[in-house]
């Protein structure tokens, strides 16, 4: 690994050596004179093997938000992971305009989502459709770069309540499951869509159509394909790459016991994670429920 150099161009994610510790880059920059630390964060380092700490563990949770969801939202949500499902993994935090989160079990990594996001926000016009792309493209990154066995996605309006079950969750993301997800259905112009509720779902990266799956979702973003989409949200994007890879026979698993709009509460992971989503969380005091968590929960 190489020591870090001033006056040089490091990309997102570049790891580097500095004062005897490990740095990875939170997004790509010119570096200055000075090891400025608010472009890096820290990286636990295995140094008989060389491996990073967060590439050790069979999963990784990943998120996304702004500061002003942070404020409202994120960070309770930070402090629920970090009590109930940091034993399990850390979780990287797309943190959208280089705010600092701030938890135990956080990774942050930055806002750099590359090119096509880029072209995909200055393309469109739907405001909607272009903060949704936001979740999208965190998701395309972390398909791309993270190093793990199983992806976890978890929306920065969820809150943990319970320490969560490993085992469950070993079960609900075997071997032979390439997406383990909310499937969810609506009615629009005559016909019925199909589409996931994506405020938790778990990708498995060692499937043999991970990367069938990745390249499919990316390429609906990339290329605009909205057709046979009811909206271009990232829940419908991920809907629609589900029904392409089971149309390849690839076995998915489904926790929506029913169908259901609000699968959440009604499911094997109900009894440990809040999901509040839309009107609800504006009637949520996020400020009284983090008050609750004793400190030894932040850093």
């Amino acid at each position: 690994m190489k020591n870090w150099q001033p006056l040089t161009p490091y990309s997102m994610g570049n790891h580097v050596e500095h004062n005897d510790n490990v740095w990875r880059a939170k997004t790509s920059h010119i570096s200055g004179q000075e090891f400025i630390k608010s472009r890096w964060s820290k990286i636990k380092i295995d140094r008989s093997t060389g491996e990073t700490k967060m590439s050790s563990k069979k999963y990784a949770a990943i998120t996304s938000m702004n500061n002003t969801y942070y404020n409202k939202t994120g960070r309770p949500f930070l402090r629920s992971f970090s009590k109930h499902f940091g034993f399990i993994c850390d979780i990287h935090v797309y943190n959208e305009g280089l705010f600092t989160p701030k938890s135990k079990n956080l990774v942050e990594m930055g806002w750099d989502l590359g090119p096509e996001f880029i072209k995909f926000q200055n393309r469109w016009k739907n405001d909607k459709v272009k903060t949704f792309a936001k979740k999208g493209f965190s998701i395309i990154h972390a398909m791309e770069n993270l190093d793990c066995k199983r992806l976890i996605w978890f929306d920065a309006d969820t809150l943990f309540t319970e320490d969560f079950n490993d085992q469950l969750l070993d079960m609900i993301a075997p071997q032979d499951v390439l997406s383990t997800h909310f499937s969810v259905w609506h009615e629009a112009n005559g016909r019925e869509y199909h589409s996931c509720e994506t405020g938790f779902f778990v990708l498995n990266k060692e499937h043999p159509g991970y990367k069938d799956f990745c390249e499919t979702y990316k390429r609906i973003y990339v290329n605009d394909e909205k057709e046979d989409i009811r909206r271009f949200y990232d829940g419908e994007v991920y809907g629609k790459t589900v029904e392409l890879m089971e149309a390849k026979g690839h076995k998915m698993l489904n926790l929506n016991p029913g169908r259901h709009k609000t699968p959440f509460s009604r499911s094997v992971i109900g009894p440990y994670i809040q999901h509040f989503k839309a009107g609800l969380k504006e009637r949520i005091n996020f400020d009284g429920i983090e008050a609750g968590y004793d400190e030894e929960d932040a850093v």
